[in-house]
């Protein structure tokens, strides 16, 4: 199991049946985090989208990432997330915390937050 106790954000493989890549990776959000927030208010949301090609990003193979950053609107209190599927926990994280444990991240998982919020 690489990345075993390691941090890591939600995600998972594309399937052709979901749509997009973006379609994917709110599919691969629920599914982990049990996130109640409907796809139309998560798709209005988006702030940002990126691709992690870097092929020496992972240690296992050759991993090709499509990361969505998500601003939830101020009035939508922080929704409840609780770690499903393959996810033992999901929790949410203040960013200043985020940089100080930078080095409990899966592979390039820090990376990818830092580049998509700007750290």
């Amino acid at each position: 199991m690489p990345g075993r106790g390691l941090w890591a954000l939600p995600g998972g493989f594309f399937n052709d049946a979901d749509g997009s890549q973006v379609d994917t990776a709110l599919r691969e959000l629920r599914e982990e985090t049990k996130l109640k927030v409907p796809s139309p208010i998560l798709k209005s949301c988006i702030r940002r989208v990126e691709d992690f090609t870097d092929p020496n990003r992972s240690r296992r193979w050759r991993i090709l990432t499509k990361a969505i950053y998500i601003v939830l609107p101020d009035e939508y209190e922080l929704p409840k997330v609780k770690g499903s599927d393959d996810a033992k926990k999901a929790f949410w994280m203040p960013i200043n915390e985020i940089i100080e444990n930078r080095d409990k991240f899966f592979e390039d998982h820090f990376h990818i937050l830092s580049t998509m919020i700007g750290l």
